[in-house]
């Protein structure tokens, strides 16, 4: 696999990663409306810890403790 490819890759993924949590924001302000820029980021910041794949990283192998890399 060359660099070139690599980073078009990595490029896409970034780009999925911003669409869905653009999707999910959307998502919010329709059922609230009425939401500050401040519970927003709040519940986005929730979304990434809790959506389906987050609770082991995001990725296959083993689960670790993930306060080993503070």
């Amino acid at each position: 696999m060359s660099v070139e490819n690599s980073i078009t890759k990595f490029e896409i993924i970034g780009e999925l990663q911003e669409l869905g949590e653009r999707a999910f924001i959307h998502k919010l302000k329709e059922r609230r409306p009425d939401i500050t820029p401040e519970e927003l980021r709040i519940e986005v910041n929730r979304w990434y810890r809790i959506r389906p794949g987050a609770e082991h990283g995001d990725g296959p192998g083993r689960v670790v403790d993930p306060s080993r890399f503070r």
